[in-house]
């Protein structure tokens, strides 16, 4: 066995094609019985050991939430056409993703384990405690850049804030990942 291994892996090495490697095992071993069952993956089929949200799937949440701009902030509202910010988060995820969120900001705040700002990717989740009560109260969706998409209700719109002003630099607390 260890003879096979060794023989295996020399012939990979040096850029053998994998019939020749078949047909190198049978003939040396004499084993006309040996099948070798290859299985080949698509070329657009998904790799186990990529991230498991693509680029493509995080840029899509993005360009569907940015479609959605201007929409108003209403209370309670959950789409098509007007939003409060976990309201318009579930939506864009839902339609742009598949993804299920919990209803509201603090709850979508716990669904997945928390990550850095350090570590944020766009079509992460951010949260904010904004009423100074202690709890999350306030949820966008990351756009990269320390740029998120939110309905406002201060701007009573989905708009594009940065993390970098004053205000929001000052009530972030943490970010999740929805994909994970």
């Amino acid at each position: 066995m260890k003879k096979i291994l060794i023989l295996a892996g020399a012939l990979l090495i040096s850029a053998v094609s994998f019939a020749d490697l078949e047909s190198t095992i049978k003939n040396h071993y004499k084993n006309t019985d040996l099948t070798i069952k290859r299985e080949v993956e698509p070329a657009n089929s998904y790799n186990s050991y990529a991230n498991p949200t693509s680029n493509a799937v995080r840029d899509k949440v993005i360009s569907f939430a940015q479609t959605k701009l201007g929409s108003p902030y209403v209370w309670g509202a959950t789409g098509p056409n007007t939003f409060d910010c976990s309201g318009f988060v579930g939506y864009v995820f839902k339609k742009a993703a598949n993804v299920d969120l919990p209803r509201v900001s603090s709850s979508q705040a716990a669904y997945k384990p928390r990550i850095s700002s350090m570590n944020m990717k766009k079509g992460d989740l951010v949260f904010f405690e904004t009423t100074g009560k202690g709890r999350i109260s306030h949820v966008g969706i990351y756009m990269g850049n320390s740029q998120f998409i939110h309905a406002s209700s201060g701007g009573r719109k989905v708009m594009v804030s940065s993390l970098d002003s004053s205000f929001y630099n000052k009530t972030f607390r943490w970010a999740i990942n929805p994909f994970s």
